[in-house]
């Protein structure tokens, strides 16, 4: 058996993965996914283009009336700048923030906390 006979069994799945990341590149619609166990660390939700924003669940029955108190408003700004930046910007950003900032001292995140002030776990 020759080399070039050889089809590799993994191409399918990572040409689906690629077409899917396009797709939802493409598209930039912020989807909201609730998910069924807590978040590790300190962190309420995480939004992760372009698959969307990811809540912890105790937020799906949470009153948000008043956006401030809910994390969904900062997430949603950071959608924001991933609509406004593009996907490989947005994360090339964040990850260079995050290596000479920190996490919480950096320009997105700030921007992400001007509407409301600073989120506190279980607030």
């Amino acid at each position: 058996m020759q080399i070039n006979d050889m089809k590799p069994k993994y191409a399918i799945p990572i040409i689906a993965l690629v077409l899917t990341i396009a797709l939802l590149n493409i598209y930039k619609h912020a989807f909201i996914i609730y998910l069924p166990f807590n978040i590790p660390g300190n962190q309420m939700a995480a939004t992760i283009p372009p698959f969307g924003i990811f809540l912890e669940p105790k937020f799906k029955t949470q009153d948000s009336t008043n956006p401030c108190k809910h994390p969904l408003a900062h997430e949603l700004v950071h959608w924001e700048q991933y609509e406004r930046l593009g996907l490989f910007s947005f994360y090339y950003n964040y990850f260079q923030c995050l290596r000479t900032s920190g996490r919480l001292n950096n320009w997105m995140e700030r921007e992400a906390q001007r509407p409301c002030g600073d989120f506190k776990r279980g607030k």
